[in-house]
């Protein structure tokens, strides 16, 4: 489960989302939906730490995902963002489902 609590992320001086709290349950399919420039993205990279959180807390199981390494993160959870191609070698099974790429990007 990730759970996020009074979350503020954006660039640089502009705030994107100003005071976000939502829990994203284990095992489930779960949708963003909303019109462009909302902050769906934003989220995703904050969740993920490709953009760090200005304020509020974001907990992976439980654990404060400020305090966990990117291993230990790529054991559980992994964002797939869109692209138009995806590697050549990389069937679309392995592209969703295998952890292969995940291990590559955190083994660094």
């Amino acid at each position: 489960m990730i759970e996020i609590k009074n979350l503020q992320a954006g660039y640089d001086k502009t705030i994107i989302l100003p005071n976000i709290s939502l829990t994203i349950p284990r095992n489930k399919i779960t949708a963003l939906i909303g019109q462009n420039g909302c902050g769906k993205s934003t989220l995703l990279k904050t969740i993920s730490r490709i953009l760090p959180a200005q304020k509020g807390s974001i907990s992976l199981d439980g654990k404060d995902m400020q305090k966990m390494s990117h291993k230990e993160i790529a054991k559980k959870m992994a964002v797939l963002p869109q692209s138009p191609t995806a590697p050549e070698y990389l069937t679309v099974k392995e592209l969703v489902m295998d952890d292969f790429p995940i291990k590559s990007l955190f083994l660094l």
